[in-house]
């Protein structure tokens, strides 16, 4: 699976021009998951990522190759205990996985594919309320005052999405980047919109869309992503 490699490597390129600071997973101390999303009321925040007028963008990568030695997290700019107030945010997984088999079956592919980006909308961190927006690719994040007393932070965090997408037997290797650095942020919503292009794109192709190149509206992606050509022509054989 190489279709998002080079919004992985692009990525990449552009955390690894940042200092940044790195985390081994780790299962027991990972932070405390709720069955369900958590309501915090604004009275009981203690600071908000990507809220109010900050730039947020998060997006999911999937790869059978990846250059990811153990499961990590990356924390680029001020931690959860740094922030004050609103602060910019992105949360950008990648995920090496085991073959998906898309050259026999490019449906279950596919339908993996969306289970691994179904897991983030199914993530509750205690005192942590996310809120996900699939249409505009935003993600919004209030921290209450109680997990902030209690030690909350991105390693432990990550450790925990880490563990949620680890009961997934397709995956591999988890590696989980939380940016605050405002800049950084603002370069990579480009790269959410080309993650969403593509997923759609896929969705198309399994749908069946017209098999004439010239005049399909997806052209231009499926040129610029190496694999997406090549998965259509052998969907319409």
């Amino acid at each position: 699976m190489k279709l998002y490699d080079s919004i992985i490597a692009e990525t990449m390129e552009k955390v690894s021009a940042k200092t940044y600071k790195k985390y081994s997973y780790d299962r027991n101390n990972a932070w405390k998951l709720l069955d369900n999303t958590e309501f915090i009321m604004q009275r009981d925040a203690a600071l908000e990522l990507g809220g109010m007028s900050e730039p947020s963008v998060n997006y999911t990568c999937v790869t059978t190759d990846s250059d990811i030695s153990e499961d990590e997290i990356l924390v680029v700019g001020k931690d959860i205990t740094e922030i004050n107030g609103n602060i910019s945010f992105a949360r950008v997984i990648i995920l090496e996985t085991s073959d998906l088999g898309e050259e026999t079956d490019s449906e279950k592919a596919f339908g993996t594919i969306r289970n691994l980006d179904f897991v983030r909308y199914h993530v509750y961190p205690e005192g942590y309320m996310v809120r996900v927006s699939a249409s505009s690719n935003l993600e919004q994040v209030r921290v209450s005052k109680d997990a902030l007393k209690r030690g909350i932070s991105f390693s432990r965090v990550g450790s925990s999405y880490i563990s949620k997408y680890k009961e997934l037997p397709e995956v591999k290797k988890v590696r989980v980047i939380f940016i605050t650095d405002k800049d950084l942020v603002e370069s990579l919503v480009p790269n959410a919109d080309k993650v969403d292009k593509i997923t759609r794109t896929l969705t198309n192709i399994l749908d069946g869309m017209p098999t004439d190149c010239g005049h399909c509206s997806m052209k231009a992606v499926c040129d610029e992503v190496e694999g997406l050509k090549e998965l259509h022509l052998k969907k319409k054989n």
